[in-house]
């Protein structure tokens, strides 16, 4: 007869008693988990009861961070969505807010609140063609609306200032002044219009600039826009004005020449960033040219009181051993009457897409290496704003590689007719 010995015996018996612990632990471990499940679990009745409960109480924290509880629990309605929505607004984030209702207009899409609540969501994120757009899809929205001018999108603008160089003796300062003119046609188009002025004095050549510039905002849907715009410059180089050491020159012959940049932008729009692809081809000195990139905005608040964008351009031509242009632009709300812009661009980018005041192109001769910029605007009445512009600028000049600088400050008014 076989006899397991005692000492392998009680071994046996504590590998066994050890297993059967094990399986008891995570058996104990699976039923808490699930009860747990269970007790936290939500349903539609009491998501639809507390919701409700913190939207009446108006307390729009906890309302925002219950429905996103809610939706990753796989919950989601209408209802839910507009008392989402309604938070998002009433906390001034109102970017993230519009993407809301249009949401919530996906499960009911005649529902007037969810339309009217989009509409000035759009209208308060700065987004104004997109907001024209939806009203002119929706007559409740345009007679309320209309009646209170806010569909009416006129602005004219007014600036005026100098770029000053560092090598004022041969390179010269220039004098600048712009008008311009924003309007809407309909309810999909807006335009803008500049008629701009530059004059330089360079190497004792009188230099006039005259320039049209007319661009548009396309909207094709609550969250897709295109962009097309059209450059044209005349220019004047008068001959010597002053007369040069040395031998005796001959006065130069007065040269006009004109130039031309046509660009095009396409840009969708997301709960809380923009993406474009842009392309643009000039003719500056003689020569054709092309930019191909695409940019990336980012409202990281939902709101449009801060933003980031960064741009990457290819340009065809080689100026300067830069062909690819890099941007970067940052967007912040200060306080309640100040906003301010800072730009900084490496590379000689010479049509900037989709501009709207302040030297809308640079078309120059002298290649930028880099620059940086800032814009102060404030409004000083419901229909005036004041805007300060400065930008400094690294060039280099083309005909003798000639390091330089500019430094532009220019003072407008933006005026809502």
């Amino acid at each position: 007869m076989f006899v397991i010995p005692s000492r392998k015996l009680s071994g046996l018996f504590q590998y066994l008693y050890t297993i059967k612990s094990l399986r008891l632990c995570a058996f104990a471990v699976i039923l808490f988990s699930t009860n747990s499940q269970a007790q936290t679990q939500l349903t539609f009745t009491e998501v639809d009861k507390h919701s409700y409960e913190l939207y009446t109480e108006q307390n729009w924290d906890s309302l925002i961070d219950y429905v996103h509880e809610a939706n990753k629990a796989g919950i989601d309605y209408y209802y839910l969505q507009a008392r989402l929505g309604a938070a998002l607004y009433a906390k001034k984030k109102y970017r993230s807010a519009a993407f809301t209702f249009q949401k919530a207009l996906k499960y009911n899409s005649s529902d007037s609140y969810a339309k009217s609540s989009l509409y000035y969501s759009l209208l308060n994120s700065g987004n104004t063609t997109a907001s024209r757009y939806l009203s002119g899809k929706s007559e409740s929205i345009r007679k309320e609306t209309d009646t209170l001018g806010y569909n009416i999108m006129g602005f004219v603008y007014l600036e005026g200032g100098a770029k000053i160089s560092n090598k004022s003796d041969s390179i010269g300062n220039i004098s600048y002044f712009n008008l311009g003119l924003r309007h809407s046609v309909g309810r999909r188009f807006t335009f803008y219009h500049a008629f701009s002025y530059l004059g330089q004095i360079k190497h004792s050549l009188d230099i006039k600039q005259y320039s049209y510039y007319l661009g548009a905002w396309i909207q094709l849907g609550v969250n897709w826009k295109v962009c097309p715009s059209a450059h044209f410059f005349w220019i004047n180089i008068a001959g010597q004005t002053q007369p040069q050491p040395g031998s005796p020159k001959p006065p130069l012959k007065s040269i006009k020449t004109n130039e031309q940049a046509f660009s095009l932008v396409l840009q969708r729009s997301f709960r809380i960033f923009d993406l474009g692809v842009m392309a643009s081809y000039n003719n500056f000195d003689s020569i054709r040219t092309g930019q191909f990139g695409g940019y990336a905005t980012l409202y990281p608040f939902g709101s449009n009181a801060f933003s980031a964008t960064t741009t990457v351009v290819y340009h065809t031509r080689k100026m300067s051993a830069y062909q690819t242009i890099i941007k970067e632009t940052v967007n912040v709300k200060l306080m309640k009457f100040l906003w301010l812009a800072g730009e900084f661009a490496y590379g000689n980018e010479q049509v900037q897409l989709q501009p709207e005041a302040a030297f809308p192109a640079n078309n120059s001769v002298d290649p930028n290496n880099y620059r940086y910029s800032i814009l102060l605007t404030s409004p000083v009445s419901k229909s005036v704003s004041l805007y300060g512009f400065y930008q400094h600028e690294d060039k280099n000049e083309n005909s003798t590689n000639v390091p330089y600088t500019f430094n532009s400050i220019i003072f407008g008014l933006k005026i809502k007719l």
